[in-house]
């Protein structure tokens, strides 16, 4: 089982989860600029993030893809790019590129932009990345020795897309239903119900759009449910991968509840 994390993040944040699930081979992908790959240059394009990971799918012989945030916007990509690797899919907080830009984070990443001149990449940077708004940090606050591991991961992240706009290109991409269409891969998509409404609206666009999709919602979860309630979702996940793949549905079929 393959593992994509989010913007900033690594395959640091996995562990405990893994954990959680020790009848599984896991295998965490650092995504270009990321944790053990950050002296990599980012793609220019998402499709070119996709062929990233498609080659580490490869190489590992995984086939089922578990993102979370950015990261499910790539596994998205992936699993409509190369429909042959991917058997299972699970979206964490479902991010589409090319929907409607949220406006806090946009500000945000402006507001990152010029800080990155005065404080450089570190701790300092990292506290103003996971500050509200927008509340993507915020349920993880709730627990201060997961909250404190996650600042300690985004500290180390080199913020070099800040510079050189590599993050901005993905937008240019649009993951809209005729994408949707092409992931044959059947999918469970996890969204809390205290994630921002975009995301909420993004689940409910991948069930309808995809073949074989269901939405499973997490009560008092954020924006980052994995990594929130790693029992719960090492339950679900659990059974998901427990059942047989089955035979590739119509395109037309959607399953969502």
């Amino acid at each position: 089982m393959a593992w994509l994390h989010g913007y900033t993040m690594s395959s640091a944040i996995w562990p405990q989860l893994w954990s959680l699930l020790p009848e599984a081979d896991h295998v965490g992908i650092d995504l270009p600029g990321h944790g053990e790959r950050a002296g990599e240059r980012m793609p220019k394009t998402l499709d070119e993030w996709a062929l990233v990971v498609a080659e580490d799918l490869r190489r590992s012989g995984a086939r089922d893809l578990v993102g979370l945030s950015f990261g499910s916007s790539i596994a998205v990509q992936v699993a409509a790019n190369h429909p042959d690797l991917v058997d299972r899919l699970v979206l964490g907080a479902p991010t589409l590129s090319g929907a409607a830009d949220d406006r806090a984070a946009r500000a945000k990443y402006f507001l990152l932009m010029m800080r990155m001149r005065e404080l450089g990449p570190g701790r300092d940077l990292a506290r103003v990345w996971m500050s509200d708004p927008p509340p993507i940090f915020r349920g993880l606050r709730r627990d201060e020795q997961r909250y404190a591991a996650m600042e300690q991961i985004v500290a180390a992240h080199p913020f070099t897309e800040l510079r050189t706009g590599a993050m901005s290109a993905l937008s240019a991409t649009v993951q809209d239903a005729t994408v949707l269409a092409r992931v044959r891969a059947t999918t469970l998509i996890l969204v809390g119900t205290e994630d921002m409404p975009q995301f909420r609206a993004n689940a409910e666009i991948i069930a309808e759009q995809a073949p074989d999709a269901t939405v499973v919602v997490l009560p008092g979860a954020g924006h980052l449910p994995l990594l929130e309630q790693p029992d719960r979702c090492a339950h679900l996940l659990s059974d998901f991968w427990g059942q047989p793949v089955p035979a590739r549905v119509p395109v037309n079929a959607v399953r969502a509840s």
